[in-house]
């Protein structure tokens, strides 16, 4: 029983010794703080990895991870009883990558939970750290559980420089049935 949680243990160590300690690249989505919508981003990495709630580290290799999960107003912001405090209204995800392979990435939302009776209006941002430049923003809006969008695509060289950015349409959640946007 020592023998295998030591062992767990040292898999994790290194799992995270291995991964670089830079973030190079951010993608943030964020709405409405009062909504009780839940919106997922699904990011694939020019690795062939894909993040998202349900497979937050991507899987082994993966230089990118979900760092936030937002669940909407309901279960995001919520305080115990008899417990003082402020609610901030906040909805946000947020992917790094802390690593980049030449290739296209590909940033999707997708619906998981419509609340609101109104639209919901999703902004996605791709963020270069350092020097800091919000790269690409667009706004997409949402009004059906299972919807899905494709924010962006981006390309980056073999050094990591984005060089094409396009909309085309992506299927991460069901990569095997077709896609209309």
């Amino acid at each position: 029983m020592l023998v295998a949680i030591l062992f767990l243990l040292k898999t994790e160590e290194q799992k995270v010794k291995s991964r670089p300690p830079n973030i190079i690249y951010e993608v943030v989505l964020t709405w409405d703080g009062e909504s009780e919508d839940d919106l997922d981003l699904y990011v694939q990495a020019a690795s062939g990895h894909v993040v998202s709630f349900n497979n937050r580290e991507g899987g082994q290799g993966s230089l990118i991870s979900l760092d936030h999960d937002a669940l909407g107003k309901r279960t995001n912001n919520s305080l115990e009883e008899g417990v003082q405090g402020k609610i901030v209204a906040f909805n946000e995800e947020r992917v790094s990558f802390r690593g980049v392979t030449e290739g296209e990435n590909i940033v999707t939302v997708h619906v998981y939970s419509k609340r609101d009776k109104q639209s919901t209006k999703g902004t996605i941002k791709l963020i270069k750290i350092k020097p800091f430049k919000e790269v690409i923003v667009k706004e997409k809006e949402f009004t059906a559980t299972g919807e899905q969008k494709t924010a962006f695509r981006f390309t980056t060289d073999g050094n990591g420089n984005i060089i094409d950015i396009n909309e085309l349409p992506a299927n991460l959640l069901n990569p095997l049935e077709g896609f209309e946007e």
